[in-house]
């Protein structure tokens, strides 16, 4: 047990260096303010699309899709519960207003992009991480449609959340699923391969100093200062998780999905809930404790809640 819980941790604790190092680059200022809007860019437009077509390309088959449509069902429901019960749960940190639909979007999506990909990637690699993305579609596409609501206030840009799946990500996961079931991966150029993977690479350390450089931007009492923070966290990277698994286990769900579902649903928050609300005049710092403390707090819970779910189902998973 103890050497799946530093096998995790080791990946993290590389991630944690980058956030870091974000983190000082914006405290010292040795990066310009609107660094954050480059990075984000670089990695939404470039990066990103860059990993996901490595990974589609060369894994993407229609028996692949088929092994998969149960992950998606499950992950499709597991989102709906989440939805439901969001509503109540949202009430224990806010009465009403743009407040308390922005802990409901914290209550229902993690950091399944920027984080999970780069945490599957590093410790299971890009085939594994071809079968997570399939598993997290159906929470992709919610939270560019359900979720992008929620942070806006209402009456504001209410059908701009569709067109937001228009996004450089879905695009690749459309391409990537083309590509790969036309078998373009055996006969692709080797130096565009090898672009693909070398973009593929970059994904990790640039999504985590774009966290860490984004959190900079607030004053640390407000990050560590805000209760409701540490209240969230244990609802979300606690108690769901193991509600998420459960069930999951209970549909028959095996190993590797029950994994996925652990992984999911016990990331990090993610930082949609500090960037949009500035764009709207509201506050962002509660949605930056969250992503700070979440972040700090799943160095722990991850590798400790990986080592005790493989132990439970009695064997190592093997890709």
């Amino acid at each position: 047990m103890l050497t799946v819980f530093e096998g995790l941790l080791s990946p993290m604790l590389y991630m944690l260096f980058f956030i870091a190092a974000g983190f000082v680059l914006r405290r010292l200022k040795v990066l310009p303010d609107n660094a954050a809007l480059v990075l984000s860019r670089l990695e939404s437009s470039l990066i990103i699309p860059a990993m996901i077509l490595n990974a589609f390309i060369r894994n993407c088959t229609l028996e692949s899709i088929r092994a998969n449509y149960p992950a998606m069902l499950l992950s499709t429901g597991l989102e709906m519960v989440l939805i439901i019960v969001s509503r109540p749960l949202s009430g224990l940190f806010a009465k009403a207003g743009y407040e308390r639909d922005l802990y409901r979007y914290e209550l229902i999506y993690t950091n399944t992009g920027f984080f999970g990909y780069a945490l599957v990637q590093a410790v299971f690699g890009a085939e594994i991480l071809y079968h997570y993305m399939l598993f997290v579609l159906p929470m992709t596409m919610g939270c560019y449609t359900i979720g992008v609501s929620m942070l806006m206030p209402a009456g504001r840009d209410a059908k701009s959340q569709w067109k937001r799946l228009l996004n450089p990500s879905m695009i690749s996961i459309a391409a990537g699923i083309a590509l790969g079931l036309l078998g373009v991966g055996k006969i692709l150029p080797p130096f565009l391969s090898d672009a693909l993977s070398a973009g593929a690479g970059m994904f990790s350390p640039l999504a985590m100093l774009l966290t860490g450089f984004t959190v900079g931007g607030f004053a640390l009492k407000d990050m560590f200062g805000d209760k409701r923070s540490y209240l969230m966290i244990l609802i979300r990277m606690v108690l769901l998780p193991v509600a998420a698994v459960g069930l999951a286990y209970l549909s028959g769900a095996d190993d590797r999905i029950l994994i996925f579902a652990l992984f999911v649903h016990a990331l990090p928050l993610g930082l949609n809930p500090v960037i949009y609300p500035p764009q709207y005049g509201k506050d962002a710092r509660p949605g930056a404790s969250m992503a700070l403390l979440s972040t700090l707090f799943a160095l722990i819970s991850l590798p400790l809640f990986y080592a005790l779910l493989l132990k439970l189902l009695g064997a190592l998973l093997t890709a």
